[in-house]
């Protein structure tokens, strides 16, 4: 048990982001000094035959004047000087840590590529045959070393190869358009097909509530996706759950719910939250789920400008953050919070007015399947706690015990009362938001992915048929 916190108000990343903005605002006071002294030059200089006409007390004061102005002038020459000098030690401080930095990660990378094949075999040994988060990482990582020339050429710099974008982040694009390009993979448009009868929650204003709503999403038949509306103090907020990657597909929709657009219990529609949702999210940024997302919002009452959250599990984790990046969205509605359960988000950005917290397990294997570490910016707290309950039954099947719901919903428990100031925060911004006590109205709406049309083969032509059956050599 126990965890470990990345990013938020005590990220390193946090603290070079301030030495560059206090750098850019020491250079603009300097600047500014400047402006001051130059100012103070062009004061106008009295001649002295008119000091001389004027009474004595008069030519003191103005002489007086005249060397507090070059005093002032010498003052802010000297500041500027000083304000300048403290900007390029700022500036070269942060150079020098930067660099630092690079040399050493280079370094921990080449160490970990080089015991890869032994940190592979001491997780399946001792995590019950699942290769945990950074051995994942590196896995996909080092692939190209493995595979050898010219495959070694496709890693990044921080892996000994040439290209600054981590392997993942250009290959599952390029990998999608391939596919969909061949005809091999058919990412078609997501619709709503349905929406079940309203239900009535209580919620607490924790993060309990958004992982009970997570469970309940889980439970839902395939395909379904929860928005909830909560009457909050300073006005309706939504929640947008996601469920992880489900294997059933689409059942037919029951008598009780209603029937949205066209689609029909019959539709042959496929679960947008099957293998090929990873793709969706990994490769095509989740793009056609833009438009069943913002459906289900109108439908559920959201205006625009209102408050919404979104969480997601696995799978849904990866939609979550691709819904809040995605440009349309954001203009129409204000996500301020998201959430995610053991999803590989660690190339996908996240506005900096959202605030994000990842919750990992160290021996999950699937949130290190992009290849990278969630950055450690000032509005992404990252949580990575350290391995399952031993005390619980889990089950060993898919990705293993680590990357269970029911896991990730024990470790919330050990975030109550944490003295970690970036937890506080967090989960004091969430509470903030909910509003405390209160009920919350749930939808669940039934998703679904059109089918890949299919090819109609001409008809064969009677009228030339005996003619065929009748000519020598056929």
């Amino acid at each position: 048990m126990g965890y470990e916190v990345r990013g938020g108000p005590g990220s390193i990343k946090f603290s070079v982001t301030e030495l560059e903005r206090t750098t850019t605002m020491l250079g603009r006071a300097a600047s500014e000094l400047m402006e001051g002294t130059s100012t103070l030059a062009r004061m106008p200089v009295f001649p002295a035959a008119m000091l001389a006409l004027g009474p004595l007390t008069m030519r003191g004061q103005v002489l007086a004047a005249v060397r507090g102005v070059a005093e002032a002038a010498g003052m802010c020459t000297a500041r500027a000087a000083e304000t300048t000098a403290l900007a390029v030690k700022v500036s070269t401080a942060r150079f020098r840590y930067e660099q630092t930095e690079a040399l050493v990660g280079n370094g921990i990378n080449a160490v970990r590529g080089t015991l890869l094949p032994l940190a592979v075999m001491r997780d399946l040994a001792e995590n019950k045959g699942r290769p945990r988060t950074e051995t994942t990482e590196d896995m996909i990582n080092q692939l190209p070393e493995f595979l050898g020339l010219p495959f070694s050429l496709l890693r990044d710099l921080e892996h000994g190869g040439a290209f600054e974008a981590p392997l993942a982040d250009r290959l599952y694009p390029q990998l999608t358009d391939l596919l969909t390009g061949q005809n091999l993979l058919h990412l078609g448009p997501i619709e709503i097909r349905g929406r079940a009868p309203e239900r009535v929650m209580e919620f607490d204003g924790t993060v309990e509530s958004l992982m009970e709503l997570q469970q309940l999403a889980e439970r839902e038949p395939p395909g379904s996706l929860l928005v909830t509306r909560i009457d909050a103090p300073e006005g309706p907020v939504y929640v947008v759950t996601i469920p992880g990657t489900q294997s059933d597909p689409l059942r037919e929709m029951n008598e009780d719910v209603k029937k949205l657009g066209g689609a029909g219990p019959q539709d042959g529609m496929e679960n947008p939250w099957d293998g090929i949702g990873i793709v969706e999210g990994m490769g095509n940024d989740s793009k056609n789920l833009r438009a069943p997302v913002e459906d289900a919002l109108r439908d559920s009452g959201a205006n625009d400008g209102n408050l919404v959250l979104v969480t997601g599990y696995s799978q849904g984790g990866i939609h979550a953050v691709n819904i809040v990046n995605d440009e349309r969205l954001n203009k129409l509605f204000r996500f301020e919070y998201l959430t995610t359960f053991g999803s590989p988000t660690g190339q996908l950005p996240v506005p900096r007015d959202t605030h994000a917290l990842h919750l990992e397990d160290k021996n999950d294997p699937v949130p290190g399947t992009d290849g990278s570490r969630n950055p450690d910016d000032r509005n992404r707290l990252t949580v990575i706690f350290n391995g399952p309950d031993g005390s619980r039954e889990l089950g060993n099947d898919g990705f293993g015990e680590a990357h269970k719901l029911d896991n990730y919903e024990s470790h919330i428990q050990e975030l109550r009362g944490s003295p970690d100031p970036g937890v506080t925060e967090s989960l004091g911004l969430l509470g903030l938001i909910l509003g405390g006590r209160r009920q919350g109205k749930i939808r669940s709406y039934q998703l679904g992915r059109r089918p890949k049309p299919k090819m109609v083969l001409p008809k064969t032509n009677k009228k030339h048929e005996g003619f065929y059956k009748s000519t020598p050599g056929k």
